[in-house]
């Protein structure tokens, strides 16, 4: 008999709870085996997610080293309308008067702003523009605003077209192809552009006021009176082309009874005084005297006034010229020779 307080269950029944717990079992491992797989899957789309990620930002970088990204303090200003452009500057600063931009300061004012350039203020008590009365008032703005703007040359009307800061461009107008010089005529009291003094020679003068000399030496004399002791006297000139150069002799007589004979050269921008030597002398009839000097030949910016300031050319005095003076004539000569390149090199 059974004992007490026990159940005897038959052996069937055992078998189908067996049989469930079994059932749930294998229903519980699917469930797992297919949260695992889940969990597998979305690992395994994350790292492709992952790798997108980071190919896409690779690309990114490729792109942004080809397009570097923009840094205001080193990139370039880009054209905007809103900019204020150097014409429009200039504009600005106009004077009214000579309808020109400043060269230098001061600039002066009126009481509404307009400006007057220091050239023209003396010639006006009047503002051109608003004609209130016009004192001394400086415009300081527009003096530092034409300090940063670049300046033509001032033989701009006569065909130079370099433009400049106001610092550099002193040294490119002292040797300006341009700029004006006396005529190599010394009775001629016009002053020509560089570029246009053989022109001016052709055109606006007559054949017998030079002699025109082919080659670098000449000899001659100068016709001389005993009247051209008392006064000041010039004799026509002589050119000599050579070396592809032009080259002008000259003589004059002062009113304090020195004389000079120099020589000029037509410089240009690849042919300077510098490249050249000139031997001047004057003789005596028999040739058994002769005074001479060898010198540079000068720049035509030195007017007949300056010669003796530049302390080359022949000099010499009234009774120097009396000694060489022979049946009214002085007889002269003229060498021009040009300085090879390693001399040139080593003068400068």
């Amino acid at each position: 008999m059974p004992r007490q307080g026990s159940i005897s269950l038959p052996s069937t029944s055992r078998k189908k709870t067996t049989s469930k717990m079994t059932e749930n079992e294998e229903e519980i491992v699917t469930n797992v085996n297919k949260e695992r797989e889940q969990i597998t899957l979305k690992k395994e789309n994350s790292k492709d997610s992952i790798k997108k990620s980071i190919e896409s930002t690779k690309r990114s970088d490729l792109t942004d080293q080809g397009s570097p990204k923009k840094d205001a303090s080193t990139d370039p200003i880009e054209e905007s309308d809103d900019l204020i452009k150097k014409d429009d500057l200039k504009d600005l600063l106009e004077c009214p008067v000579c309808l020109r931009v400043p060269r230098s300061s001061p600039i002066y004012q009126c009481a509404r702003g307009h400006v007057v350039c220091s050239e023209c203020r003396p010639n006006v008590s009047t503002c051109p523009q608003c004609r209130d009365p016009l004192g001394n008032i400086r415009s300081l703005v527009s003096e530092k605003m034409l300090e940063k703007l670049p300046c033509v040359c001032k033989y701009s009307d006569h065909g130079c077209e370099v433009e400049q800061l106001r610092g550099q461009l002193a040294d490119h107008e002292r040797g300006c192809t341009y700029r004006l010089v006396n005529c190599v005529d010394l009775a001629c009291q016009q002053r020509i552009s560089v570029s246009k003094l053989l022109a001016h020679l052709d055109n606006d003068h007559e054949t017998e006021d030079f002699v025109r000399v082919e080659g670098g030496e000449y000899s001659s004399h100068f016709i001389v009176n005993e009247e051209d002791f008392t006064k000041s006297i010039m004799w026509i000139s002589d050119q000599l082309h050579y070396d592809e150069r032009y080259f002008y002799r000259e003589c004059c007589r002062s009113k304090e009874g020195l004389w000079y004979i120099w020589v000029y050269l037509l410089e240009t921008e690849d042919c300077k005084a510098v490249d050249y030597t000139c031997t001047i002398s004057i003789k005596s009839a028999d040739g058994e005297e002769e005074l001479n000097c060898k010198c540079r030949p000068l720049s035509l910016d030195l007017t007949k006034e300056n010669i003796a300031e530049s302390g080359r050319g022949l000099v010499f005095t009234d009774t120097t010229a009396r000694l060489f003076w022979q049946d009214n004539k002085v007889r002269y000569r003229v060498v021009i020779a040009a300085k090879k390149k390693e001399t040139v090199e080593n003068n400068d």
